[in-house]
């Protein structure tokens, strides 16, 4: 049976506004992107950490109420340029929000926007940060891969030692050059 929902994530440039397809997200920046009904996702949830090795589950509800007296540090610290030593893997359940990452040549952001229904993988070393929009809530759930604390840790570019991470130089080894052309093709309307 299929239980993904076939759409295109919104991605753009944000100095031009120009679109940014699925496949360039994933072949040239290493980002993976599914659709599943968040209503009805278990089965096809299971089959992707399967497939994947994520093994562990929480939530979280980005909003003044759901954060409390920790929203605005909480939501300035998503703002922060950082990356991570391992992917960070988000599900949409509600709401909506979105994600800027650098590409590896680091000369131009791309923003992702996300809502219900939306599973993202960003990989460990990419540069990122993540907002909410002007509905200012979104409930996500945050899956880890095997083997890892599921804790979420950033690592701002900001601090000189980010750059030689293992995970920051793996990901430059393997995407650094392939994002270095000026723009991806036009995606399809």
């Amino acid at each position: 049976y299929c239980y993904y929902y076939y759409k295109m994530v919104k991605a753009y440039y944000l100095n031009d506004n120009s679109p940014v397809t699925l496949s360039y997200l994933k072949d040239h920046l290493g980002i993976q992107y599914w659709s599943i009904d968040a209503d009805n996702y278990e089965d096809a949830l299971q089959s992707i950490e399967k497939e994947y090795g994520y093994a562990s589950r929480s939530e979280v509800t980005c909003s003044k109420d759901g954060l409390g007296d920790k929203f605005d540090m909480l939501m300035k610290r998503f703002f922060e340029e950082h990356m991570h030593d391992h992917p960070e893997i988000r599900f949409i359940l509600d709401g909506s929000g979105f994600f800027d990452v650098r590409t590896p040549n680091q000369k131009s952001w791309i923003r992702i926007d996300v809502q219900k229904n939306d599973l993202i993988t960003l990989p460990a070393g990419m540069y990122h940060r993540f907002n909410l929009n002007e509905h200012a809530y979104l409930k996500a759930m945050r899956l880890f891969i095997k083997g890892v604390d599921p804790v979420w840790v950033a690592l701002n570019r900001d601090d000189p030692s980010t750059e030689s991470r293992d995970a920051r130089q793996s990901y430059l080894k393997r995407f650094g050059d392939s994002s270095s052309s000026s723009s991806p093709p036009p995606s399809k309307k």
